[in-house]
Order: structure tokens, then sequence, then C-alpha cells
């Protein structure tokens, strides 16, 4: 029988596996240049608005 629980259920399972995938500081040092660096050539090329688009 439902509960009522399922979007307390739904969020601690998401915390549970944000918590789980923590990246080191180097690691996260490491993704956020290259995020800028992405960005930077995109901007560059004009294609910034497209970013992201399938």
């Amino acid at each position: 029988m439902f509960t009522g629980t399922l979007i307390d259920e739904l969020i601690s399972t998401v915390e549970r596996a944000e918590t789980s995938f923590r990246l080191d500081p180097e690691q996260e040092s490491k993704l956020e240049y290259w995020y800028a660096v992405a960005q930077n050539e995109l901007a560059s090329q004009g294609t910034y608005e497209l970013a992201g688009v399938a």
C-alpha cells in the first residue's frame, strides 16, 4: 500500500548518490579548469548558445 513517502524516499536516494560521488579537491579543480577551457572555446567559435543542444 502507498504510504505517501515516495518523494521523501526519492530525495534521500538522490542525497545518498550525491554524497557517494564526491570528487577529491584535485579532481574537482581539474574539472573546473577544463569546463572553463571548453566554455572559452565555444564562445570563441560563436557556438556557445548551442552548447548542450542534442
